[in-house]
């Protein structure tokens, strides 16, 4: 647990809220704002839920509320949060800003107050987790208010399949994502057209885009069913993708992320008209990036030095662009890995372990 902050500050993601642990199974029931069944037992919300949620610190006022009533989906959320940051530092561990966490309430520290390519894609990232997480754990059976997806049969499905399996429901997650996540920065109000409205557009778009990645990559799986696998019968449901491919989805929206301003009307428009209006599933950004080439405690940037580095690369990896000009170190250190890797029946594979000796770059 972080120390928290107890007032929103449109720098702060929503992240360093989800990763406390709550209770996995209360005795609470579920919100009308989503159009579920209401509260059955209100004693319940008064005596159970309110003082396990008052604990958790850096949770808004509409987030508390929504905890008090959905216990149950607060680890959900916290893990979701999580798989969001480990898909963030795999995605950028080759680059010169590779997400790293922070020991403070905010876990990615400074660095999320500026506006930046970067903030807008662990916006997207962390609300496509708990998008991801919670349309599991409902097909799981672990949430009061949800179970397998109910999504209509897709239209071009072979009649002679049949659909209706447990499905992940995405369609759930979806809505209480957007419900816990967007809470934060719907219940402040900011001078129309300030740069505080700016920012919380900004991190309300790329909220939004995270959890349309996990509900548009969602497809439909199948399994065969028959004597000797003659698959003369398959049983469809909807499955979230994997998370890998929402992360690489991603990232491309991050390389192609939208400069915006604030217009007249209080609204973010594109800096450039040249380019396309972004859609709901595009990253914005309303600040230039710091080149996070060196340390920077007032940007938060951690900078390059010590990092490894690829010294036949040309790309951002390489010792050229991550080292940002100022040289290398080369050393040399074992390496062991799995070799001669055989295939032995039925059914195991067998290797050998080799080290060998090989060359490391580290950028000074």
């Amino acid at each position: 647990r972080g120390s928290g902050y107890r007032d929103f500050h449109p720098s702060r993601p929503f992240i360093y809220i989800l990763l406390a642990t709550c209770p996995n199974k209360p005795d609470v029931f579920c919100s009308e704002s989503l159009g579920l069944t209401p509260i059955q037992r209100p004693e319940m919300f008064i005596i159970g839920a309110q003082p396990l949620c008052s604990q958790l610190s850096g949770l808004s006022q509409g987030q508390r509320k929504l905890c008090q009533l959905y216990q149950d989906h607060m680890t959900y959320i916290g893990d979701g949060a999580k798989t969001g940051i480990k898909e963030c530092q795999y995605q950028f561990r080759q680059r010169r800003w590779n997400c790293s966490t922070v020991d403070n309430a905010s876990v990615f520290g400074r660095v999320m107050q500026i506006g930046s390519r970067e903030t807008a894609f662990t916006y997207a990232i962390s609300a496509a987790g708990v998008v991801n997480a919670i349309s599991r754990a409902c097909r799981e059976g672990e949430l009061s208010t949800c179970g397998c997806s109910r999504a209509a049969r897709p239209r071009d499905l072979p009649r002679d399949w049949l659909w209706g399996g447990c499905g992940d429901n995405v369609h759930y997650g979806y809505r209480f994502a957007r419900e816990f996540v967007d809470a934060r920065e719907r219940e402040k109000n900011y001078p129309r057209g300030s740069t505080e409205h700016s920012r919380m557009l900004m991190n309300l778009h790329n909220n939004e885009a995270g959890r349309q990645a996990v509900y548009n990559l969602a497809n439909v799986a199948c399994k065969c069913h028959g004597v000797s696998g003659s698959c003369s019968l398959k049983t469809c449901w909807l499955q979230l993708a994997d998370f890998r491919r929402v992360g690489e989805f991603l990232k491309e929206k991050y390389s192609s992320a939208a400069a915006m301003r604030i217009g007249r009307k209080g609204k973010l428009e594109l800096e450039d008209k040249r380019f396309n209006t972004p859609t709901p599933e595009d990253l914005v950004y309303i600040d230039p990036s710091p080149d996070y080439c060196l340390r920077n405690e007032t940007t938060g940037s951690m900078g390059t030095q010590g990092r490894y580095c690829n010294k036949t690369s040309e790309g951002m990896d390489g010792c050229e662009l991550m080292c940002c000009g100022r040289g290398y170190d080369q050393f040399k250190t074992y390496k062991h890995e799995r070799c001669h890797c055989k295939f032995h029946w039925c059914c195991y594979v067998k290797c050998k372990r080799c080290t060998s000796l090989v060359d490391q770059f580290v950028c000074k």
